[in-house]
């Protein structure tokens, strides 16, 4: 992510149509019109069968795409076999590639859409494979074309692949790369779980960048995308009923006077305790909130805990994500609608709640990548803080 903050796959659709191109150059001039339906032939399919017994270059199994089959197939004889074995094979890389090896059911807390392939792309692009006699060429360009997927499956061809804490990590971040939306948008935030980070990420380039705090062990801050909408300053909080449970509630209870004196207001009908903290800077959220409806209530804000972003490792939340300098980021979001940092700083001061509308919705991705390429083309190992790589990598096997 750092080398150059390229983080999508939305170079995949420009990978296809360069592939058409080059590939229409290379056939006939009749095929380059319009070709036709192209037969597997043994030498074409025996490409094919190499690349399955290097496709652990992407960090997938061989034997995942049964290289037996379509050994017997090329050695039978059998035109029909051999055409419906190396279409089925081709197939399943495509999709693996393109869209992840796990499905999207078996992802963990992971709640962002998955990617789709349109099978009429597929049977195009092995007419192209077989008339070009590119059939590695081919599949690859259903992979993420991002510099950091190029980085990392360089890595794994290299003596970090030997290694095998970092081949884990290699192999999972390549996995959740493929998850990743093949055209996230041309302006985006970036959060990577593992690595505290956000990133503010526009035309592939990043123009922002903010320390952040996650949820802690037992409550994790999930992977999921939304879109911000607007900017809060000076939000209130709705004090979930877990943490009125957890602290909250007893605070109320037993020192209603200091519960006060932290803004905290609060009602209860029939024993049910509903509790708010009001606007200022001692305010859970902070001073800022990011406007991001989510079914999953998981939030980026500001927060009064300023100290705590100088630990390195800092998974300390209940699942929401606070961010270092929000007002940098705040006046980033709302430069489009007119507002700089002096207009930004003079309502925080008001301590009224005021929301902003951004001038169109911004997609926000939060991942969980612990290899991630640096600009000098080498790769950080990050901590696994919710040991999701062991699971992710017994899923891939």
């Amino acid at each position: 992510m750092p080398q150059s903050a390229r983080t999508s796959s939305c170079l995949y659709g420009i990978a296809v149509v360069v592939m058409l191109w080059l590939a229409a150059m290379c056939a006939t001039a009749a095929i380059a019109q319009e070709p036709r339906p192209q037969p597997w032939d043994r030498a074409t399919a025996s490409t094919l069968l190499t690349y399955i017994e290097q496709i652990d270059s992407h960090g997938l199994k061989p034997a995942d795409y049964r290289p037996d089959l379509l050994r017997k197939a090329i050695n039978s004889g059998d035109a029909a076999v051999l055409e419906k074995q190396a279409d089925e094979s081709f197939g399943l890389i495509a999709a693996d590639l393109a869209i992840g090896h796990v499905l999207p059911g078996q992802r963990g807390r992971y709640y962002t859409a998955p990617n789709s392939l349109d099978p009429a792309l597929v049977a195009r692009m092995i007419d192209i494979a077989i008339t070009a006699h590119k059939v590695a060429w081919v599949l690859d360009s259903f992979a993420p074309q991002n510099p950091e997927y190029v980085t990392l499956r360089k890595a794994l061809s290299g003596p970090d692949g030997a290694d095998v804490a970092k081949r884990r990590a290699l192999v999972a971040t390549l996995e959740r790369w493929r998850w990743f939306p093949h055209n996230p948008g041309n302006k985006y935030l970036l959060v990577n779980i593992p690595e505290y980070r956000l990133r503010l990420i526009e035309n592939g380039q990043e123009i922002g960048t903010h320390k952040v705090i996650v949820g802690q062990v037992g409550k994790p801050t999930p992977q999921f995308s939304t879109r911000v909408t607007g900017v809060i300053l000076n939000p209130t909080w709705t004090v979930p009923q877990s943490i009125i449970a957890e602290s909250v509630g007893s605070l109320v209870r037993k020192s209603p006077a200091t519960a006060r004196s932290r803004g905290f207001r609060w009602t209860s009908v029939g024993g049910h305790l509903s509790v708010v903290q009001g606007p200022g800077p001692g305010n859970s959220l902070g001073q800022m909130k990011l406007d991001m409806p989510n079914p999953l209530t998981v939030y980026l804000h500001d927060t009064p805990s300023k100290a705590l972003f100088d630990k390195e490792d800092r998974a300390f939340s209940h699942g929401c994500m606070r961010m270092q300098n929000p007002f940098e980021l705040a006046e980033k979001l709302l430069a489009d609608v007119g507002w700089d940092r002096a207009r930004i700083d003079a309502v925080v001061a008001s301590r009224v709640t005021t929301r902003i509308a951004l001038a169109s919705p911004l997609p926000v991705y939060v991942v969980y990548m612990t290899a991630v390429p640096q600009v000098d083309g080498t790769v950080a190992y990050l901590k696994d803080p919710y040991k999701l790589d062991a699971a992710l990598a017994a899923k891939l096997n």
